[in-house]
């Protein structure tokens, strides 16, 4: 059963690696006056700050992964063909949080001095799970072999929770205040979102007990625990008979619509201006601090006719019977059915269900320290856990950050610092090459491509924006 469950896990990390070519997490640009459209997703007040009139975000990507759950061995990003996969060794409790998103064509335009317009199209994808400590070690090779080495722990448990969406962003942003030495802005992002992919899965308070066969052999049978598992419906509206165009349109068509709403302030100010008749702008603060809530909402997914909740294991839930009937099973519809004959209570869960999206408070501390020199700190509260409850939820990576850059309009070189809400450290870097953005949350990224062992932690950002190439927009105004 490890090895099985290995090759699908392994199987599953190099599709998510795959796609690592935005959640808020392009850490380089933190604060930054050229951030544009792009600064939207993390302040909506930011969009009217911007140094220039108007940019274009011809595409951006980002993926970050935070694993302590498994490791890959003899291969890398590039050269997987030896690689095998297996759970970290050690008694640990382990995580595997993941955030991918996209976007295409995001535009951001002053509309005058005091107001900005914004529209974004992405998509996004967060993945949280967790288990309780449990040992393992590479001379585990059966599922026997795991349950004798964990007959130490209470019990064992453990959840995973997914939930992918698309989005429609239309932001606003105003200054609502501005004298010679100080503005406050503010802004909110409306977005009309549609839930595609939403799955959870737990097993909770799993406990067994062993026992000794009349051969000398041992065998474990369950004692009590619950499982659940519940995915939306579109997958199952998709066959291999239908061509690639006819299964995006019906899993596509078959989503529920939401909103997500984003709003937030910033205030800019400065000490003084060495020039008596030059206004405070985007680009001559002293300071920046902003404050918003953003991702306040919910997807909703109509719930696939085989989820189900199963609990109270009958004296025939051994582990030898259990492997036999599920090792050849491929859906989870036949899953549910062989499961109800070693359970005693086996409910098939109907309509809706819901993931609420990743809100969070972020508070954001910008210096100008002169000659194109920055240092940005910024900090995300998670309102949520991902514990397993009666309503799922999902959350950011992301904690504090601590980013020193030196940026013009044209060039960067950014160090962020992270402290992530894993309690995980990061050095990352990044560099801007004129419109082109990249950079890496760890610079441990640059490991990913060597073959060896692989924990597979931070991840990558790209993004091309353009603005306009003469002069940028002076954007203050007048005092009242």
């Amino acid at each position: 059963m490890i090895n099985y469950y290995g090759r699908l896990l392994l199987s599953a990390i190099y599709m998510l690696l795959g796609w690592t070519v935005k959640a808020q997490s392009y850490h380089a640009i933190n604060g930054s006056p050229y951030a544009g459209v792009a600064s939207m997703y993390v302040n909506p007040a930011s969009t009217v700050n911007s140094a220039y009139k108007w940019d274009l975000s011809l595409f951006s990507m980002q993926e970050v992964m935070s694993n302590t759950m498994f490791t890959i061995n003899d291969g890398s990003i590039l050269n997987y063909n030896n690689a095998y996969s297996g759970f970290t060794p050690g008694i640990r409790s382990r995580f595997l949080h993941e955030n991918l998103d996209f976007s295409l064509f995001n535009f951001r335009i002053k509309l005058d001095n005091k107001s900005a317009f914004a529209f974004g199209v992405r998509g996004r994808e967060f993945f949280n799970s967790k288990t309780r400590p449990f040992y393992y070690n590479d001379t585990i090779s059966s599922a026997q072999s795991f349950l004798h080495d964990n007959t130490s722990q209470p019990y064992l448990q453990g959840f995973g929770t997914t939930n992918s969406w698309g989005e429609i962003n239309l932001n606003y942003s105003r200054i609502i205040q501005q004298s010679s030495n100080s503005r406050l802005s503010a802004g909110i992002t409306f977005a009309y979102i549609r839930g595609v992919s939403g799955a959870s899965g737990n097993t909770n308070h799993l406990t067994y007990q062993e026992g000794a066969a009349s051969n000398g052999s041992n065998f474990y049978t369950l004692t009590g625990g619950s499982v659940m598992a519940e995915y939306s419906n579109n997958y199952d509206l998709t066959s291999n008979n239908y061509s690639i165009a006819k299964n995006a349109k019906l899993f596509l068509k078959n989503t529920i619509p939401s909103f997500n709403l984003n709003f937030g302030v910033e205030y800019l100010f400065r000490n003084y201006s060495p020039y008596p008749d030059e206004e405070i702008n985007s680009e001559n603060y002293d300071w920046k601090i902003g404050a918003s809530i953003l991702d306040l909402g919910d997807n909703y997914y109509k719930r696939a006719s085989s989820s189900f909740y199963t609990s109270s294991p009958k004296t025939t839930a051994t582990d030898t019977s259990l492997i036999t009937a599920l090792n050849q099973l491929n859906y989870l519809k036949s899953i549910r059915d062989t499961l109800s004959h070693y359970f005693n209570v086996m409910d098939t869960l109907h309509g809706n269900f819901s993931i609420a999206n990743p809100t969070r408070l972020t508070i954001s501390v910008d210096r100008n320290l002169g000659n194109h020199f920055y240092i940005n700190g910024q900090l995300n509260i998670n309102f949520y856990s991902t514990e397993p409850s009666s309503n799922l939820k999902t959350r950011e990576i992301n904690l504090l950050t601590i980013t020193p850059r030196w940026e013009t309009a044209k060039w960067g070189f950014y160090m962020p610092i992270q402290y992530n809400a894993q309690g995980q450290l990061w050095v990352g870097g990044a560099i801007k090459l004129g419109p082109l953005l990249i950079g890496m949350h760890s610079l441990d990224f640059i490991k990913w491509f060597k073959t060896g062992t692989q924990t597979y932690n931070g991840g990558g950002y790209i993004m091309l924006n353009i603005h306009p190439f003469g002069k940028k927009e002076n954007d203050g105004i007048n005092c009242p």
